[in-house]
């Protein structure tokens, strides 16, 4: 009976060392290839990820103005994000003020709308420069149409 478990011990040896070196030097091959792809599709996410929130600010100010109950006077409204956090500014000229549309984002977004910060940092300007915020401009005018322009421009081309 001995003599039996002995002789099938010797016939199953298992993967040699070389077998196993060769497998693993596979794994490392595709390793290397496969992640400049991945790399790629986490910056690309991040990027839709930024711009798909600054399109949601924009959408509040868009049903803000289209709401009887809320109103966003005459001017030019800048929404940007940058590293840290989001910021409203208010040109010059305008009837509004920073306050204003503040409160409304906060009506609508939330309370932590000013948190909102880049999730990636390889932004680049129309002429592919690196930049460390992106914005959109909201202007109003007197007849209350409101039109948006977005920094860089092919920023609303990352929404679609």
């Amino acid at each position: 009976m001995f003599k039996f478990l002995r002789e099938r011990k010797k016939d199953n040896k298992g993967f040699t060392l070389v077998e196993l070196v060769i497998v693993v030097a596979i794994l490392a091959i595709l390793v290397g290839l496969l992640a400049p792809q991945y790399t790629k599709y986490v910056e690309k996410s991040r990027k839709s990820a930024d711009a798909s929130n600054l399109e949601n600010l924009v959408t509040v100010l868009k049903t803000a103005a289209s709401d009887s109950t809320d109103t966003i006077k005459t001017g030019s409204y800048t929404i940007t994000i940058n590293a840290s956090n989001t910021v409203v500014t208010v040109k010059e000229g305008s009837q509004g003020t920073k306050d204003n549309i503040e409160a409304i984002l906060t009506e609508f977004a939330g309370d932590d709308w000013a948190n909102t910060s880049l999730k990636s940092k390889k932004w680049t300007d129309d002429d592919n420069k690196a930049i460390a915020s992106i914005s959109a401009t909201i202007t109003v005018t007197d007849e209350g149409k409101l039109t948006v322009g977005y920094n860089p421009k092919k920023l609303k081309d990352k929404t679609k």
